[in-house]
């Protein structure tokens, strides 16, 4: 009888850290996405417009859209006025544009739909990669998203809390992507994450850094970049890409039907 219960203890108080570890991250989760302003607070902004630049610093090359979004249902719309990097720059035309109608996505060549895989493709991952880099910090404790803590890390001055971010199946493009969040322990908001991006390809790590803006009570990610790192956030070498939002403008009016025009 001793030895089933020297056998039962270990197992149980293992089963109840890793109870308390979860509960932890999952409470450190929502202070960050409280200090962005709050899911219910960016909702209640309905829909949101502004410009977007994608640019390879280094080679000077560079996407520039204008970007329209309904976050109910996730709706996600982008025309393209410079293609250079993802935007199917081989692709010849002059009106370039991808619509996600919280379904089914579609990319359009001056009006023309485009049918090949690979582009139309390309189309449908911008549309849902666009639409997470501007709502990422209010979309943290989605269902289906796992959290995991991990050792502080200290970037500069700062000690940072970490949490391992992974997803469930159906839960996004990948169950195979990972992030590592760095939480600033003053702000409770993201200064810079560690993530991959398999439905790019990309399975090793890159380092994004942000800086927040405040517009209309929330705060937004108007500014990142990111380079080749690996997971222990070790710049390695690599060019920084930077994205920039900028003229954001929230409820618009948008709905299916005049979301395009």
């Amino acid at each position: 009888m001793k030895k089933v219960i020297f056998k039962i203890v270990p197992f149980v108080l293992i089963v109840f850290a890793f109870s308390t570890q979860a509960q932890e991250a999952k409470e450190l989760i929502a202070k960050v996405v409280e200090a962005n302003g709050g899911k219910n607070a960016l909702h209640k902004l309905k829909d949101v417009s502004f410009d977007y630049t994608f640019k390879v610093k280094d080679n000077n090359v560079e996407d520039v859209s204008k970007e329209r979004y309904i976050f109910d249902r996730e709706v996600s719309f982008a025309e393209y006025t410079k293609r250079q990097v993802y935007a199917i720059p081989q692709m010849p035309g002059e009106t370039y544009t991808q619509f996600f109608n919280g379904t089914n996505s579609i990319s359009k060549i001056d009006g023309k739909a485009i049918t090949e895989q690979q582009p139309a493709f390309i189309g449908h991952i911008l549309r849902k990669t666009n639409y997470y880099w501007f709502t990422m910090m209010f979309k943290l404790s989605d269902p289906g998203v796992n959290h995991k803590i991990l050792s502080s890390r200290k970037v500069e001055d700062i000690t940072y809390k970490v949490i391992e971010m992974t997803f469930g199946d159906n839960i996004g493009e990948s169950s195979q992507d990972k992030y590592i969040l760095y939480i600033n322990p003053q702000t409770y908001r993201v200064d810079q994450f560690l993530y991959n991006a398999t439905g790019f390809g990309i399975t090793e790590p890159s380092i994004m850094k942000v800086k927040y803006e405040k517009v209309d009570g929330i705060y937004l990610s108007t500014y990142r970049r990111y380079a080749p790192a690996d997971w222990d956030g070790n710049k390695l070498e690599g060019s920084w890409t930077e994205q920039f939002t900028k003229n954001v403008k929230f409820n618009n009016g948008y709905n299916l039907e005049n979301i395009q025009s």
